[in-house]
């Protein structure tokens, strides 16, 4: 190919990715959003900056950061955040597989690719754990694969292990995704490889507060890992998904959510994952890749798209990489290459549009959320969906200062970013399993319920009256 040649196909591949970027910042949900993503805001709002127990649901450096990315810039850029996120991520997935073999162009398109790949687009858009996380994991990746003579070993395991620590206090996913390149480690340093452990000492000290209070709580520093890594734990009780993890066996009744995991293999990750490669490095992110989604498509949690980012950006790389060969050697091939990358949103607003025409029928939640199209919401995250505002909005306008609202996870993570936007202000609030006396509140100044589900057993103590939006709740 000649530089006149090479030159625009650069030029194209940089202009696609500025393009997929800026459509992230378009597409954002807000500062007022659903479930997980709604309570991050909020939580960041609060000014406390370290975690005070290391829970299954605690994120320890995210939430420091993103507490101070609020404290600097205010809600509305928070709500930003990941789609800032994006423009490191890009260059970090560049760095990597120019390392691994890739030339410039081919890396700007997997930067591409992986962007517009539904489960990083939708992160994208919200306020959630995984981007920031998948962006320390292929940080280390691309230390491994450095060359650069500054980088002495010993250095570069002490990076690996710093960058290590940041992504296991963001998520317990890193000891999944970083398990083959610490293989790799162990095969190429032996002992040396303890190098690691104070990087990742250093990379974890924004959960020490946490580490310490549940010390001090009684717990033991096995305790403290288990109920960190699932949830479980012989001293205090919460949430857990220890049963949750390798259901290779409910993989059939969940199929909705593989279903949207796989939405994530449009586009050249799936060449990738099918293509097996011969480079050494490339083998290795492969392996790191598939390890990632067989934990993820067997997690039997409905949000489990979401686990599976650092593997999409390994297996576009590694795609965009093995795709040249099953290519022309011309221009048409230099177009089809550009082309891939935005097979994913073009497949999936193709298929958006045939149910929103009734052409197709698409399975949805039993009960919806007032405002909230599900279909649009977890397919199709290219469009822009403000439907938590317009809850929050609305509710408002229904329940009065001083009354009490009651809401599962869901629709809570929206009434307390919205809370924290300057919404709702006045109302109190209760988890539907809290244990909470609603008596004091019935009649005047009120008790609103948002939805049934999960909150049944309330609801069947007291008299339901129809809202515009949810439930009022009336002695019988």
């Amino acid at each position: 190919m000649t530089s006149s040649h090479a030159r625009p196909s650069i030029t194209i591949a940089l202009l696609l990715l500025c393009a997929a970027i800026v459509a992230s910042f378009i597409a954002s949900s807000g500062p007022i959003q659903w479930m997980d993503n709604g309570m991050f805001l909020a939580n960041a709002t609060t000014g406390e900056y370290f975690s005070q127990s290391l829970g299954p649901l605690d994120h320890p450096f995210f939430h420091f950061f993103s507490t101070l990315f609020y404290t600097v810039f205010g809600s509305q850029v928070l709500s930003l955040m990941n789609s800032l996120l994006l423009l490191p991520l890009a260059w970090i997935i560049y760095q990597l597989a120019t390392r691994v073999g890739a030339t410039p162009r081919q890396a700007l398109l997997a930067a591409t690719a992986t962007i517009l790949a539904h489960a990083v687009f939708w992160v994208s858009t919200k306020a959630e754990v995984y981007l920031l996380h998948t962006l320390f994991v292929l940080a280390g990746y691309a230390v491994q694969f450095s060359a650069s003579p500054r980088l002495t070993p010993l250095k570069k395991l002490f990076v690996i292990g710093v960058l290590t620590g940041l992504s296991a206090s963001i998520h317990q996913l890193t000891f999944i995704v970083m398990l083959p390149l610490y293989i790799q480690l162990l095969y190429q340093h032996k002992a040396r490889m303890l190098m690691t452990v104070p990087g990742f000492i250093l990379g974890f000290a924004t959960a020490a507060v946490a580490v310490s209070n549940d010390l001090n709580a009684g717990m033991g520093l096995i305790d403290i890992v288990r109920r960190y890594l699932t949830g479980a734990s012989t001293t205090l009780a919460g949430p857990e998904w220890e049963g949750s993890l390798f259901r290779f066996d409910d993989l059939w009744h969940e199929k909705n959510s593989v279903v949207l995991l796989l939405l994530s293999l449009i586009g050249p990750q799936v060449a990738g994952l099918l293509l097996f490669p011969a480079d050494s490095r490339l083998r290795l992110l492969w392996s790191a890749a598939l390890l990632n989604l067989v934990f993820a498509i067997s997690y039997n949690v409905t949000d489990r798209f979401t686990f599976f980012l650092p593997g999409i950006a390994m297996l576009s790389i590694i795609g965009i990489i093995q795709l040249p060969a099953l290519l022309p050697r011309n221009r048409a091939g230099i177009a089809l290459l550009n082309i891939s990358v935005l097979t994913s949103p073009l497949v999936i607003m193709l298929a958006y549009s045939l149910y929103a025409s009734g052409v197709v029928n698409l399975p949805t939640h039993k009960e919806k959320l007032p405002f909230r199209d599900d279909i649009h919401y977890f397919m199709v995250p290219y469009l822009p969906d403000r439907s938590a505002e317009q809850f929050v909005k609305a509710y408002e306008q229904l329940v009065p200062e001083g009354a009490l609202i009651i809401a599962d996870w869901t629709p809570m993570g929206a009434i307390r970013s919205g809370q924290a936007m300057g919404v709702l202000r006045g109302r109190k609030l209760a988890m539907c399993g809290d244990n909470v006396d609603i008596r004091p509140y019935i009649g005047n100044p009120g008790v609103y319920l948002a939805r049934l589900s999960y909150c049944g057993m309330i609801a069947d103590h007291y008299a339901l009256e129809y809202k515009s939006v949810g439930f009022a709740l009336h002695a019988k």
